[in-house]
């Protein structure tokens, strides 16, 4: 299987098919949701927009009907797709990111943003492919820390990209340790190929987002920005974590995945402090 294959496109509509929703549909028909901070919502919002940020929609997720279409904004498309993830991979019937966010609401150029989908796990066979996509995911988000924090100034800034980075390989650990356990022998000096049947010719961030367009992308956007786009990463290993807590029958598996789960809610709720004091 090819490593694309392990993700699935992010189904997306444009401001205006927001705006013709909203004019044609009655309110009860579909549901919208803005994932940005409070400060953010309360400086303008899409009509009828309730705020749940992207740090907090996994654990409110009751709050919002499956079965209606549901719309995802942020300020730029970013954290929208990551928010839009959450939900299609939570059964959502239709789950939406609004391209270009609150931006192309009020008329703004939507940007150019990385290739991403949704991490797929139902396409694995078997659980060496599910250990060895989540450890493929780590060690690109490791290396992307990594060079992230050799671009940042601000000491606290790097500082924390550099402890996330130092967080990743710990995981990555904590993923050949549980191959081990379940497989009973070493995963081998080819993993994570041999698993997943491909070598990977380039890293991969969460959603399948290859490193070298993340990189390219950072390089041209200041620390609000890296921050809000690392955040739509960890929100996405959270959720990835939480849906392989649940897909293992194991309680030892299950406790992996969720000890990990809960690092990376703990990373984004650090990257969420900051991108705030940015927005300030």
């Amino acid at each position: 299987m090819a490593i694309r294959d392990y993700f699935r496109k992010i189904a997306s509509r444009s401001a205006d098919d927001v705006r013709k929703m909203i004019d044609t549909k009655n309110p009860d028909e579909y549901s919208i949701v803005d994932v940005r901070q409070p400060g953010e919502f309360r400086q303008g919002h899409v009509p009828g927009a309730k705020l749940i940020p992207l740090d907090d929609l996994p654990e409110h997720l009751e709050e919002l009907d499956p079965s209606k279409p549901t719309l995802v904004y942020c300020a730029a498309g970013v954290r929208s797709r990551a928010g839009a993830s959450i939900l299609t991979r939570a059964g959502f019937a239709e789950a939406y990111s609004m391209e270009g966010g609150i931006r192309a609401w009020k008329g703004l150029i939507a940007e150019e943003l990385p290739e991403a989908g949704m991490t797929w796990f139902n396409s694995a066979r078997n659980t060496e492919e599910l250990i060895g996509l989540a450890w493929l995911l780590e060690d690109g988000m490791r290396s992307f820390y990594l060079e992230i924090a050799k671009g940042l100034d601000r000491s606290e800034d790097a500082q924390l990209f550099m402890e996330l980075a130092g967080a990743e390989l710990h995981h990555k650990n904590a993923l050949l340790k549980l191959y081990r356990q379940q497989n009973d022998r070493d995963p081998g000096a080819n993993f994570p190929a041999g698993v997943l049947n491909e070598q990977p010719l380039e890293k991969y961030l969460e959603g399948g987002v290859l490193l070298s367009e993340a990189l390219a992308w950072t390089a041209k956007k200041d620390a609000k920005e890296i921050l809000e786009f690392a955040m739509s990463l960890e929100v996405g290993s959270y959720d990835r974590y939480l849906t392989l807590r649940d897909q293992f029958k194991e309680e030892s598996a299950r406790e992996v995945f969720g000890l990990l789960a809960a690092e990376e809610k703990a990373h984004l709720k650090r990257l969420t402090g900051l991108f705030e004091k940015e927005l300030t």
